[in-house]
């Protein structure tokens, strides 16, 4: 221990002794180990920081599972009241679904973001209240009681200023009446991981607080329950999907239906993140992005590693002259590996310290919705500081043992006898230096590869055909629902604002829809085509649909390619009827025209006849394979939540926002609207182009921050070079070498080692890369014109880096040179 003390006291005095070396090194090692370790923290917070409740890593989501969709599908009330039953498989289900509902308290109305959940969630789960108490067991099973409410810490805080007072306080919630009873402790934020609620209502409240719903929780077909459960011990999720097989295949038979194609998956909690069947999927993701970060940890050992072993030639004589006086080996390697790992350490703090400047110009990302989302969750706790502590210890060891090893077997003789600047500098030295900094062109080169080849899916993601318009759409939703409208009057009340906004001027069309196109709520439907014959083994396909306005594929940009759009002629007494896209067609109806044709939602249900057809878009993600999707009229299927879509006739759709907002007014006072965006704003920042745009945003960090290493590797290679070749510089010089061959011998030197290491990281690039398609849009790993520009903006920069040293050379002076020893 003392002796280590001792290497400690000595490698801070060599490390304020050379503050330029100390600084470089420390802010080098200092953005390898910040950018691993923000990188880590977006994963940690996304996919392996287990939620803040009892036995988390126990924990288990159930869902159900359909072979026609590749999303898994959530559960009915009834189903999970079923499946809570079987005791042999769970101790216990417990269920919740976010909502949008209208929160007033003193007169003061907001529209907040709710979780309905069961009146056992809080009690399965472990959650101890901050302040009053949560639901009881037993409340929230049983339609149209328990009117209280639990609010969140973070809402408590900002709508009642932490106040003590508010529990027993009467709020109203979409204009009824309910008692505040508790508030969730500060750290738990909801089990699902991009949502925020403002508060928890019980899920038997729905009745009362959407009326326009009264069945919602008797129909089977009403799948809106996010369900968590813990298995009983030692039973697996395997086990338990095979145990509620008769239950699934008696849902089947009972309501063949919504249940003919359904079984239960069960999925641990972690492994069901972003959502059930997509997990992984991220762990892909995370296992390339955190891949691609670890290379510019490498360049950054790469960097130092030169910087010591340049160092260290200097001190040559001094580390011999310390092995004559009796130092060992051992001992010598050790005082290195103190003075490395000690500037990794520093190198770790700067890292923490860059990491949460990362983590804070992540967490600034906003998505254009009134939808409480949460993409990252950066919070720097121990696991966090653990793996930045190691990380930068590895550092110090990588970039130090091999300049220790090298220089710990120096041969003491030769060292002490050499003169000149070398100090006794061996081939074998510059050439591992040089490979290093060839190691470093090469990786920095793969980054740059992936760098592009986001931003080209970027590109081509925005250039993408998502099926309707970007350009001069203005949206606004507003939500009829919250304020106690009956479907009748909300029919009217939007029937009466799109025809007063095609009236303004500017707009060229208008008409309301249930959705956002790729927007965060979708809705899906069985689909039976009429002739099937109809018994408990018919099968169905799944679609998605939509409910919209006479003229909303004009004021959209989705145009019709057969058939008709609705008119107003399609009235709730007139016959049912649908536009479907391509897709659709192609899968229910094969070689057919679908025009004429007739399908079911509901196997008992009237016919729906298809009027229209329109082309293939993108619904849900842009990755997306293509999506059976139908849209039925507004006043067929009516929704009280819905958006305004506006066509304007400028380019500036935001004029328009005033006008319309006065037509409201005009309509309900005190209806609120929101989420105010045109369609543009909503795909290039909002969930249409988020993993695009974050992913070349992250990857071409990783990127430059290459760049940047690599650059100050060749410099600093090149430029340490020079130095040494003082001698064999002024010796050229004075037997009459002009500037220009002394300018070409530096540039070959610099060149060289940057032209292979970009042949080398092209090859790695194609390699790695090859399996990037599934996260890129439109751009293959092959994709030569992007690895030719980002080739070349390598070998400019390296030029650049070797041209100062290289200009420098020239300007030696021969007698001056000559005169040095």
């Amino acid at each position: 221990m003392e002796n280590l003390w001792k290497d400690l006291r000595y490698a801070i005095r060599m490390l304020i002794k050379t503050p330029g070396f100390a600084l470089v090194a420390i802010l080098a090692l200092g953005l390898g180990i910040g950018a691993n370790t923000a990188i880590f923290s977006v994963f940690d917070g996304m996919l392996w920081r287990p939620l803040p409740v009892q036995d988390a890593k126990r924990l288990v989501v159930v869902a159900d599972k359909d072979r026609s969709v590749q999303f898994a599908l959530n559960l009915s009330y009834p189903d999970v009241q079923d499946y809570r039953q079987l005791k042999s498989v769970f101790t216990d289900l417990a269920a919740y679904s976010p909502s949008a509902v209208s929160f007033s308290v003193d007169g003061r109305p907001e529209r907040a973001w709710v979780d309905m959940v069961t009146g056992n969630y809080f009690s399965m789960l472990g959650i101890k209240p901050a302040r009053g108490r949560t639901f009881a067991a037993d409340e929230g099973w049983i339609p149209g009681k328990d009117s209280v409410i639990v609010l969140s810490y973070k809402y408590w805080q900002r709508r009642f200023a932490g106040s003590d007072s508010v529990i027993g306080k009467s709020v109203q919630v979409n204009q009824h009446p309910f008692t505040i009873i508790g508030v969730a402790p500060a750290d738990y934020q909801g089990a699902y991981y991009f949502l925020d609620p403002d508060f928890y209502l019980s899920v038997s409240t729905l009745p009362v607080i959407s009326p326009g719903q009264p069945d919602v929780l008797t129909q089977r077909s009403a799948s809106f329950l996010h369900v968590l459960g813990y298995l009983q011990p030692g039973v697996t999720p395997e086990q338990a999907m095979a145990a509620a097989a008769p239950t699934d295949q008696r849902l089947a038979h009972d309501f063949p239906d919504s249940h003919s194609n359904l079984s239960l998956l069960v999925i641990p909690e972690l492994k069901a993140r972003p959502e059930p069947g997509f997990g992984g999927y991220m762990s892909t993701v995370a296992g390339i992005f955190m891949s691609l970060v670890g290379l510019v940890l490498l360049i950054s050992c790469a960097n130092v590693a030169n910087m010591i072993l340049a160092r260290a030639n200097a001190r040559r004589k001094e580390i011999a002259t310390r092995a004559a006086l009796g130092a060992t080996r051992g001992r010598m390697i050790r005082q290195l590996l103190t003075e490395s790992t000690l500037l990794a350490l520093c190198g770790g703090l700067v890292g923490i310290l860059f990491a949460r400047w990362a983590a804070l110009a992540l967490m600034s990302i906003h998505v254009p919705s009134d939808i409480p989302v949460r993409f990252f969750d950066l919070r720097l706790d121990w696991k966090v500081f653990a793996f930045c502590f190691f990380a930068a210890l590895l550092t110090g060891l990588v970039a130090g043992i091999v300049p220790s090893l090298q220089f710990s077997r120096a041969n003491l003789s030769d060292v002490l006898k050499a003169g000149g600047r070398s100090g006794g500098s061996s081939a074998g030295h510059h050439r591992f230096r040089d490979a290093l900094v060839v190691s470093q062109v090469a990786i920095s080169l793969v980054l740059l590869a992936g760098a592009g080849f986001f931003v080209r899916s970027l590109l081509n993601s925005a250039n993408a055909d998502m099926g309707f318009r970007i350009d001069r759409t203005l949206m606004m939703s507003v939500d009829l629902g919250t304020q106690g409208y009956s479907a009748d009057r909300g029919q009217q009340f939007y029937n009466q604002l799109a025809e007063r906004v095609r009236t303004l001027p500017g707009v060229k069309d208008a008409a309301v829809g249930a959705d956002v196109p790729m927007g965060f709520t979708a809705n899906n439907a069985s689909i039976f085509p009429d002739g099937q014959p109809i018994d408990e083994k018919s099968k169905s396909e799944t679609a998605f649909y939509d409910s919209v306005q006479p003229g909303y594929f004009r004021a959209i940009g989705t145009p019709i390619t057969a058939g008709r759009e609705f008119t107003a002629a399609d009235t709730a007494t007139s016959p049912g009827v649908a536009v479907v896209n391509e897709a659709f067609a192609k899968k229910i109806w094969p070689g057919e025209d679908p025009i004429g044709k007739r399908f079911r939602v509901d196997k008992t249900g009237p016919a729906i006849q298809v009027v229209g057809l329109t082309r293939t878009g993108k619904y849900l993600f842009l990755y997306e394979t293509p999506q059976l999707y139908a849209y039925f009229p507004l006043s067929q299927n009516y929704n009280s939540s819905a958006t305004l879509f506006v066509n304007s006739q400028s380019a500036d759709p935001q004029s328009l926002t005033q006008p319309i907002r006065e037509q409201i007014r005009q309509l309900d006072s005190a209806l609120p609207v929101y989420d105010i965006n045109t369609m543009q704003t909503h795909v290039q920042l909002g969930k249409p182009l988020l993993p695009a745009r974050l992913g070349a945003m992250l990857v071409g960090a990783f990127g430059l921050l290459g760049l940047i290493l690599a650059s100050v590797g060749v410099y600093g290679v090149v430029s340490y070079s020079v130095s040494q070749r003082t001698q064999e510089i002024g010796i050229r010089t004075a037997l009459g070498a002009q500037h220009r061959n002394v300018l070409a011998l530096v540039l070959r030197q610099g060149m060289g080692m940057a032209a292979i290491g970009t042949a080398i990281g092209a090859g790695l690039a194609l390699l790695l890369f090859r399996g990037l398609h599934t996260l890129l849009y439109g751009v293959q790993s092959t994709d030569l014109t992007t690895l030719a520009a980002v080739s070349t903006l390598l070998l400019t920069v390296a030029f650049a880096a070797t041209y100062i040293p290289a200009w420098r050379a020239t300007q030696v002076d021969p007698v001056t040179a000559l005169r040095q020893d």
